[in-house]
């Protein structure tokens, strides 16, 4: 206004211009709580002349904001203004000093000196030598003015310790070689630190003396006494003072000042010069870095009271106060109006400060100021009590209803309902926001509509509505926006047909998640299918030999053939690809080969003698002499057209006859068992003939010397070959080394002994032929939509290890899992495009939970399937087809829903590890037919498809695809990747949540399927701690923060006082910075995490890269935000989607950022992989482990939050005990890391 410069540019070039081009002029919209700088008449119409504008205050909102807002209480705070008692001659010594400096010896005059040595009388020279206008003078002048001010304002304490604080700091810059000094000649630094140094000497012995009323001025000493009367719990407050030497001084007081110290933190801030000409002023004391995260610390708490300039009256967002302070006069109208409206809070203070001897026309003006406060707080009041008899006003009301369960929305209840669904979506402190819209258009006419914007997290199809009336007052109108609103919602799907948010389930599969959840944990479950009773049925339909299958079973001991015999059945086998293991003892095994054969018996009441003869020499006890239609024939392959060889076999010889026979090697292995009549026929393998000896232990006692033996070894009486024998069950079995039994008292089988061993071992083929039968018939009922090729996958899927077979079910459930979790949620993502998050987060853990599966698995009737069994062959005896056709199910049998939930989730894994995504997809629409199952291919176009839309791309985003080295096709897809829920920004479809949602199950699949996949097989107890330390949110956000590429920065630089010049440099660019946001709180956690991050990269990188631990207690501490971990999913997510569903494209990102480097190194057995409370937990064994964390005792008596510490109890005993921790998590680790190599090493003593 007036001649300011600015003034005079629109005045003379900007008015001109316009007469001749209106359509040059720019519309802008300015927003400021005062549009004048003084009260002066006129002045608000000449700004609005020279901008060409119009001034406004706004209508809209008002109703809203007489509510919000609450206009401070005046105070006005009079103090005694006299010279203080006590003085101090440091000040004095000060202003000395620089009256008795010789300019001649100053740097600049030298410097003058030396360039010009025969121009000494230069007119440059006469003037600095008259002005005494040099840099060095011009500090010193500086130094004593700002201290003379600090005096007469704050008290000589505050002058003593400013001058001393000031020269402290150049001392210190000087020695250190600070870069705060950088502008500085040497001549100049070396000159003021030699003399402000010889001013401190004088005093070095003698401390900053301690503060007192005497060294204090009554200006301070009134306002400590008032902080004193507001200290109340969450006060936030601004002192408000002239210059940034105050700034620095009072903050220095009041946070030393014992009456002060226990109530107040307190920072300061000043305004920061963007000179690049600016040179070091040795008056100032305020470092511009540290006051980088004043305002946060403020807003969160973390200090309470700050001194500053009039650098916070406006442009900055501060927090509403408790009190202002204006500890001098404001200097205008403008000043007074922004520094009040600091004072936001309910019951707040503004206080102004007057000396006892001000004018007192000034004292007036203030008293009238109050008044006029007071005044416009009473129309406020008196406007908002006629907005409120206006609001009570009957202006009709409107309901929806919803006709299949009565459901009913009112107009006056519309505005709960939408907070309620605003809170229940997955980012907190989300609210909506209503907009109104001023129709009026006569005085007294009110006519006000409204528009609500529900959070980024809500589709933008459904995120806006208007209301659809006028109304009198903006409630009313807020109301029927929202009406609106949550109409719009339940149109869309997000409401229930009960008018409440939907929690993840429609109402097609609503009944079923009740049901569901009626399921306990244990169920009882149909028994186990026996597989014989199906070959039992199929023997109805044979007539004659023709009509059977043969098989060779080849029975083997190392490379050596036993014995092979043919085995009939009605029905055709399974390939059993892999030879079955037969465990004799501990030190023999024998393998049996199972394959179609080329040859059949030619008579088949050949093959029932020889089963019926097989089966006595083992079985002779439990087998019933009526009964002859076994399930399987047996007849021996060499000998198949053999008629007679079961009447040659069959029967016994007299163990005196085979005295007398040839007792060579080859004699006796065409013998079979020898049976020890004395014992009831107990079975014996003949070993040979032996003397009676005394040393030998016996199981007869020799009555005549001389008498010949047999030697025998006992016949194992068990039937399960298919387990190993343990050490000390085999010792227990085998006590005598040998076995000497009389002639005379035995019996021989005619049947060759390699017979009995095929006989014995039997049971033990069947059983694995069963179980291969069994699966074999699931495959074609149940999974014959599948289509499965593997058999072993499918044995594999179904057998718990309770059966103790040779493989379970568990490392395919590990698998299938997460094959499961992936293709449910891109089934629930592109199928429901409308929903967020955390309505596709409830539904894909109802779908795939465990009570879900476990119903899925009953419905299906898999239960029957089920391996629960041992096989140990006890009591076993042939099997008869009319035994098998005449007895009954088995009986009903107990299983955990967590059983029945992992068979479906393995039989998913076994069908992926199969046929892929479809036959994987096939398997769940067989057990969860409910959901719209279908290609990953047609999900993924769908997704697609919904990101075809044309945005504007930034430009610094192509920095993003350099660094993530992947190039997007679909643009929109890597900006909603990097959008924070609370963004509030233009240009914007949605924030990262669904995005992340998708990544979350790509990364699991891509890690879950490595570690899967490895060889050796990793163990399953192992791929889960593997699992848990790749898809870990503090290592994601750790890559997060460290993945970077150098881009290219220009900085500006000056040399001297004249020279300015660039330079080229480069900085990294991290993923992180490209996430857009709007929320203070969001930014404040980006920089404390950077912080800590700092402090820990080195640590973490080294220890991933090199250490033989998971650096858990360090991630923990990195303690990063959630949204550094949930962009690099969200990326991985739209990387998935714009490659059209390619994994390989994930993983080719994952190898970028250090996930699939350090997964390989996890895989390989670099790291230990156990946490160290799991680690504890096991070493405690069945003591129990507490943890007890507490706050520390930080001992500086200020508010700063204390550190966290922690102490781990196993049992009654502490074992260990940390501190200096920043989070419970941080903490609890490291207690167990200490805990753990505190047992570790008393266990090394005890050993």
């Amino acid at each position: 206004m007036s001649n300011h410069p600015a003034s005079r540019i629109l005045r003379d070039f900007f008015h001109p211009q316009l007469a001749i081009n209106k359509e040059q002029t720019p519309a802008i919209l300015g927003l400021t709580a005062s549009p004048v700088v003084n009260s002066k008449a006129g002045k608000l119409e000449e700004l609005e002349r020279n901008l060409q504008a119009i001034s406004r205050t706004p209508k809209i909102h008002r109703e809203e904001l007489l509510r919000q807002r609450h206009l401070p209480t005046l105070v006005t705070l009079t103090y005694h203004a006299v010279s203080t008692a006590r003085q101090f001659p440091l000040l004095a010594n000060l202003g000395q000093l620089r009256m008795s400096l010789d300019i001649e010896q100053d740097p600049y005059v030298k410097a003058l000196l030396q360039s010009r040595p025969t121009a000494s009388d230069s007119s440059e020279l006469k003037r600095v030598k008259l002005s005494r206008k040099t840099y060095c003078q011009d500090q010193l002048k500086n130094l004593d003015n700002r201290a003379q001010i600090v005096e007469k304002e704050l008290g000589p304490w505050g002058a003593y310790w400013y001058i001393i604080a000031c020269i402290q700091k150049l001392q210190m810059g000087v020695r250190n070689r600070s870069a705060s000094l950088e502008l500085l000649d040497d001549d100049e630094k070396t000159y003021l630190e030699s003399h402000l140094s010889n001013l401190l000497s004088c005093i070095s012995e003698e401390a900053v003396p301690w503060l007192d009323d005497e060294c204090l001025s009554g200006k301070v000493l009134r306002l400590v006494d008032f902080l004193v009367a507001e200290q109340i719990p969450g006060f936030t407050g601004l002192i408000f003072v002239k210059t940034r030497a105050e700034v620095a001084v009072l903050s220095e007081l009041l946070s030393t000042h014992p009456s002060l110290t226990k109530h107040y933190t307190i920072s300061t801030f000043v305004g920061e010069s963007n000179s690049v000409k600016r040179r070091t002023n040795t008056a100032e004391l305020v470092d511009i870095r540290s006051q980088v995260s004043t305002l946060d610390d403020l807003r969160l708490g973390r200090k309470n009271l700050v001194v500053t300039t009039s650098a916070l009256e406006e442009g900055i967002d501060v927090s509403a106060c408790n009190v202002v302070i204006c500890f001098d006069h404001p200097p205008n109208l403008k000043s007074l109006i922004q520094r009040r409206g600091r004072a936001r809070k309910s019951e707040s203070k503004f206080a102004l400060m007057l000396a006892d001897h001000d004018d007192p026309a000034t004292i007036s003006t203030w008293q009238e100021l109050e008044l006029a406060m007071r005044r416009l707080y009473e129309d406020d009041m008196r406007e908002l009590r006629d907005l409120e008899a206006l609001e009570a006003i009957d202006e009709g009301d409107r309901e929806f209803v919803v006709g299949r369960t009565g459901a009913k929305l009112l107009l006056s209840d519309a505005v709960s309902h939408l907070y309620h669904f605003c809170a229940t979506l997955p980012t907190s402190h989300v609210a909506p926001v209503f907009t109104y819209q001023d129709n009026s258009q006569g005085v007294g006419q009110r006519a006000i509509t409204a528009k609500v914007v529900l959070p980024i997290s809500v589709d933008s199809s459904v995120r806006e509505a208007s209301g659809r009336c006028v109304w009198i007052t903006e409630k009313n109108a807020k109301r029927d926006a929202a009406f609106e609103a949550y109409k719009q919602l339940y149109d869309a799907g997000l409401i229930s047909d009960n008018l409440l948010p939907i929690r993840g389930y429609d109402e097609a599969i609503a009944d079923v998640k009740t049901e569901v959840g009626k399921i306990p944990s244990l169920l009882q479950v149909a028994g186990q299918s026996k597989p014989w009773h199906l070959v039992a049925r199929q023997w109805q339909a044979i007539k004659n030999i023709s009509s059977l299958r043969c098989y060779e079973i080849l029975l083997q001991r190392k490379d050596e053939t036993i014995v092979t015999m043919h085995m009939l059945l009605p029905c055709s086998l399974p390939v059993i690809r892999h030879p079955i293991p037969l465990f004799w003892d501990a030190s023999t095994t024998f393998s049996a080969k199972v394959y179609p054969s080329s040859s059949t018996p030619s008579r088949m009441d050949h093959a029932v003698q020889s089963t019926d003869l097989l089966f006595l020499s083992v079985f002779r006890s439990r087998m019933e002499a009526a009964k002859s239609d076994y399930v399987a024939l047996f007849a021996p392959a060499e000998d198949d057209h053999d008629t007679q060889w079961a009447e040659r076999f069959s029967g016994t010889i007299k163990g005196e006859k085979l005295r007398q026979m040839d007792a060579s090697v080859s004699a006796l292995s065409r013998l079979g068992m020898v049976h020890d009549l004395t014992r009831q026929g107990v079975p014996h393998i003949l070993k040979g003939f032996e003397e009676q000896s005394s040393d030998l232990d016996t199981l007869q006692s020799a009555t005549h010397e001389n008498e010949l033996f047999f030697h025998v070894s006992r016949f194992p009486k068990r039937t399960d070959f298919l387990h190993p024998v343990p050490a000390d069950v085999e010792k227990t079995l085998h006590k005598a080394n040998k076995i000497l039994l009389r002639p005379g008292d035995c019996e021989i089988d005619r049947l060759p002994l390699p017979y009995a061993y095929f006989a014995a071992m039997v049971p033990s083929i069947l059983h694995r032929i069963g179980v291969r039968l069994l699966a074999r018939f699931l495959c074609d009922t149940l999974l014959a939509p599948v289509e499965l090729s593997q058999l072993d996958l499918v044995i594999t899927a179904v057998t718990t290890s309770a059966s103790h077979e040779p493989s379970n079910y568990q490392r395919q459930e590990y698998l299938g899992d997460s094959v499961l979790k992936f293709l449910t949620s891109l089934t629930l993502m592109s199928e429901r495009l409308r929903w967020h998050e955390g309505i596709l987060s409830s539904a894909k853990d109802h779908i795939v939970s465990n009570a879900s599966l476990a119903k899925a698995a009953l419905e299906a009737g898999l239960d029957t399937f089920i391996q629960t069994k041992s096989f140990t062959g006890t009591k076993w005896r042939p099997l008869y087809v009319s035994d098998l056709l005449d007895s009954t199910a088995e009986e009903p049998r107990e299983m955990s829903t967590k059983t029945l939930a992992d068979v479906v989730e393995a039989l998913i894994g076994a069908a992926f590890l199969d046929g892929g995504f479809d036959k994987a997809i096939a398997a769940l629409k067989i057990f969860l037919p409910r959901v719209s199952w279908s290609r990953v291919d047609d999900r993924t176009e769908i997704l697609l498809s919904a990101y075809d839309i044309s945005i504007i791309y930034p430009p610094h985003f192509t920095q993003l695809e350099q660094v993530i080295r992947y190039d997007f096709n679909h643009k929109a897809l890597p900006l909603e990747a990097l959008t924070h829920p609370s963004y509030t920004g233009t240009n914007v479809s949605a924030s990262y949540d669904r995005l992340e949602f998708l990544g979350d199950v790509c990364l699991d699949i891509i890690v879950s399927s490595t570690s899967f996949a490895h060889e050796p097989p990793i163990p399953t107890h192992g791929l889960h701690l593997i699992r848990t330390a790749v898809v870990n949110a503090n290592f994601l956000a750790f890559l997060c923060l460290t993945l970077s590429m150098s881009v290219p920065r220009t900085t500006i630089i000056t040399e001297g006082r004249n020279k300015i010049s660039s330079h080229e440099t480069t900085i990294p660019r991290q993923i992180w910075q490209f996430m857009r946001q709007t929320a203070p709180a969001v930014r404040l956690a980006q920089q404390d995490c950077l912080k800590r991050y700092e402090a820990l990269r080195g640590p973490i990188l080294e220890s991933l890269q090199e250490g033989t631990h998971i650096p858990w207690s360090l991630l923990a501490r990195l303690d990063a935000p959630k949204f550094f971990s949930d962009i690099i999913e969200s990326l991985i997510g739209a990387i998935y989607i714009d490659s059209r569903g390619s994994l390989a494209a994930c993983e080719a990102f994952l190898e970028t950022l250090g996930v699939m480097g350090y997964l390989r190194r996890l895989l390989q057995g670099g790291m230990a992989l156990y946490h160290p409370k799991e680690e504890l937990g096991q070493l405690a064994n069945t003591e129990s482990v507490r943890y007890e964390v507490f706050r520390g005792d930080d001992g500086d008596g200020g508010g700063e939050e204390r550190k966290l510490g922690c102490a781990v109890w196993v049992g009654e005993r502490e074992v260990a005990k940390v501190g200096d921790g920043l989070c419970v998590v941080e903490v609890e680790t490291r207690a167990a890391e200490e805990a753990v190599r505190i047992l570790k090493t008393e266990k090394r003593g005890e050993m």
